[in-house]
């Protein structure tokens, strides 16, 4: 092991710890596995009944073990190319689990915050999320924390199906929502990307959200980083287990916590909701054979008769998840 790394010192061909800090809550031990492999090892007093869930990655083995000194969860680096990002990865799963006040706390939070890096240690995107991609991330963000506190937030998350390329940015059993994301000086518009984003969906309430999301200078607004580490703090206090979806959602909407956004700050609007009736103005399917892909500038004066309050759309959703 390189003299530079919490490693050192470790013997190789064995199962070698050393403690993180005496002052730590938690067990945790710096470890050298019997083919040298860096690992973190957290030591339990007993073994979770049942087991949970672990993540399967490519780079890293995350396992139960049993040893005379009793049991262990471990996180095994595969690769040792990428020890750096390894350590950075231990210290964050160790400052989530410090938070927690019993051990299956810590487990849940140890597992969670290693299934966060699961999307970094496979690759990630190359390049940071354009600005209209950061836009749009934003304003579904600012609706699904409404949502968050209107059904909790494993059924919000299920519910956020944008990231995974669906027509409707939420799909919940008796609702669709549709999340546009505009400047507030720019004409009044928004641009529907295709002819199933509004179109009805069988049983189901249609609503369409317009946010008005603005670029401005420092100090003013926030970044990209700040309205997903502001989600991340919310699910860390009030349902940990649900940060494995968070991160999943984000990874598959392009956004890798490892890339820069301090370029760009932005505001938010409230989101308007807007009923989609029948009656509503919009090119939705089926359209004739052989056309597809249509786009089309949707005038929001059109759609003011339409508008609801947020109220209104909430006591459905309520109504929803106790039926």
């Amino acid at each position: 092991m390189p003299n530079d790394t919490p490693w050192s010192g470790l013997e190789a061909g064995k199962v070698d710890t050393r403690r993180v800090a005496a002052s730590a809550r938690w067990n945790w031990f710096w470890a050298v596995m019997p083919r040298a492999d860096a690992a973190l090892v957290l030591q339990l007093t007993e073994l979770p009944e049942p087991a949970p869930e672990l993540p399967s990655l490519r780079n890293l083995e995350i396992r139960f073990q049993t040893l005379p000194g009793g049991p262990i969860l471990y996180i095994r680096l595969k690769d040792d190319a990428q020890r750096e990002l390894f350590e950075t990865l231990c210290r964050d799963v160790m400052a989530a689990g410090e938070l927690a006040e019993t051990e299956a706390e810590v487990l849940e939070r140890a597992i969670g915050r290693t299934f966060r890096w699961h999307y970094l240690l496979r690759g990630g995107k190359p390049e940071v999320l354009s600005e209209e991609a950061q836009k749009g991330l934003i304003g579904e963000i600012e609706v699904l924390k409404l949502l968050i506190g209107t059904i909790g937030a494993k059924p919000a998350l299920t519910a956020w199906t944008g990231p995974s390329g669906s027509p409707k940015d939420f799909e919940l059993k008796a609702d669709c929502i549709e999340v546009k994301a505009r400047r507030g000086a720019s004409q009044p518009f928004v641009k529907i990307a295709n002819e199933h984003q509004l179109a009805d969906v069988p049983d189901r309430r249609l609503w369409l959200a317009v946010l008005a999301v603005d670029q401005v200078q420092p100090p003013h607004g926030r970044t990209l980083t700040e309205y997903v580490s502001e989600v991340t703090g919310l699910l860390e206090q009030r349902e940990p287990s649900a940060i494995t979806d968070w991160d999943l959602h984000l990874a598959d909407a392009g956004y890798d916590v490892l890339h820069d956004y301090s370029a760009w700050r932005w505001i938010v609007s409230a989101p308007d909701f807007h009923a989609v009736p029948e009656v509503f103005p919009r090119i939705a399917a089926t359209v004739p054979l052989g056309v597809s892909s249509v786009s089309y500038a949707l005038a929001l004066s059109a759609c003011t008769p339409f508008r609801a309050e947020w109220d209104d759309v909430r006591a459905g959703l309520i109504e929803e998840v106790q039926a």
